[in-house]
C-alpha cells in the first residue's frame, strides 16, 4: 500500500452512560491509529457530534484527543468532522469538507466494526464513487456482539437506497438535497 497520500477515518460509534467511549468506539480507534502509523498516514479523521446534552464538546473531539494521548498522533495530523450524525453523514461531510481541502490524498482507509462494515461500505461506495474520488480500503475489528443483533433490526441503509434512489452516484449536491429533505437526522 501506498504509504503516501492517504488518510484513515475511524467511524464514530458512541460513548456509554458515563461519557466515556464504548467498546466499539475504543477498538475501531486501536484499529485506524495502527493503521496509521503502519502506512504513514498523512491524516486520521475522527467523526461525530455532539449528540447528547451531557456532552460539552462533539464526539470527534473527544475520539481526536483519545487518539492523541493513546496512540501518539500528533493534532496537526488529525482532521475532526463535527458535522457527522450517521455513516451517511460521516461518508458526505468527510468527502465535502476533508477532500474539498486535502484533495491530494489518494487512499482513504476507513475502519468500523463487523457488525456495520456492510452497510459502511455500501454508504462510502455510493458517495465515494467518482473518477478522481480516493481508492477506498475497508477494515473492520470485531464489535460488540448485543450491536451485532441490532443491526440486524436496523432499517437505515434501505432508508438510504430509498433516499439516493435518484441521485448520481457522487453527486454531493444532489445526496445532500435528498439529505435535508428527507434523512431524519439532518432534515431543516
Amino acid at each position: 500500500m501506498s504509504s503516501n497520500n492517504s488518510a484513515v477515518i475511524c467511524l464514530s460509534h458512541q460513548l456509554d452512560t458515563k461519557n466515556n467511549l464504548s467498546f466499539d468506539s475504543i477498538e475501531r480507534l486501536k484499529k485506524a491509529c495502527s493503521i496509521f502509523h503502519k502506512n504513514d498516514c498523512e491524516y486520521l479523521i475522527t467523526t461525530g457530534w455532539k449528540y447528547k446534552q451531557s456532552l460539552n464538546k462533539p464526539l470527534s473531539q473527544i475520539m481526536s484527543k483519545f487518539a492523541q494521548e493513546k496512540y501518539r498522533i500528533s493534532i496537526d495530523q488529525i482532521y475532526e468532522e463535527p458535522n457527522a450524525k450517521d455513516t451517511v453523514g460521516e461518508a458526505f461531510f468527510v468527502k465535502k469538507n476533508f477532500f474539498q481541502k486535502f484533495n491530494d490524498i489518494n487512499f482513504l482507509h476507513v475502519v468500523t466494526s463487523n457488525w456495520h462494515l456492510d452497510r459502511a461500505k455500501e454508504i462510502f461506495d455510493f458517495i465515494f464513487s467518482e473518477k478522481n474520488d480516493p481508492k477506498i480500503i475497508f477494515y473492520s475489528v470485531d464489535g460488540d456482539n448485543v450491536l451485532h443483533e441490532k443491526e440486524m433490526q436496523n432499517n437505515s441503509i434501505e432508508e438510504f437506497r430509498e433516499m439516493t434512489k435518484y441521485c448520481k452516484r457522487g453527486n454531493l449536491d444532489e445526496i445532500y438535497s435528498k439529505m435535508l429533505k428527507y434523512h431524519s437526522m439532518y432534515k431543516d
